[in-house]
């Protein structure tokens, strides 16, 4: 199985990116299907084929010094400044070993390379102000609160 896969949270049932969502692979399914669409959280959650429930979502493998498997909850990201190559985004996830977690995975893609996957993004005040409130805006959710003027 690729380092990301579709993982069906009801029955386990597994599926890679083409046969679920007819994309080559992950950096192909953030570029043609989130990027465009303004980052719609909709495409996150894909209904089983096995099961029928709509609980299909991104699954990968953490890359920590003990594995853990964790399921993608929200991607949001930065539209990609001049030159249009460079991504940054975050990932909202819960690991499988403690549902109720969230973790918050900072990525980036440069292109169509999955390498920066596993590198930490860097982000400038300004973007990261961008990213919550564009999670904010498609989630419903405030991450930070507001600052305060001092």
């Amino acid at each position: 199985m690729p380092s990301y896969w579709w993982e069906c949270e009801q029955c386990g049932s597994r599926a890679s990116f083409l046969e679920a969502s007819a994309t080559k692979a992950i950096a192909h399914f953030i570029w043609d299907r989130l990027l465009p669409s303004g980052w719609d959280q909709s495409y996150l959650t894909l209904k089983c084929q096995g099961c029928g429930q709509s609980s299909v979502r991104i699954t990968y493998d953490f890359p920590r010094a003990d594995k853990e498997t964790v399921r993608v909850v929200h991607i949001v990201g930065r539209v990609p400044g001049p030159g249009g190559v460079y991504l940054p985004i975050m990932w909202e996830t819960y690991p499988l070993s403690a549902p109720e977690d969230r973790w918050f995975d900072f990525k980036y893609l440069n292109g169509r390379s999955p390498w920066g996957l596993d590198k930490a993004a860097v982000f400038s005040r300004a973007d990261l102000s961008t990213i919550f409130t564009l999670y904010r805006d498609r989630t419903g959710v405030e991450l930070l609160p507001a600052a305060q003027a001092g």
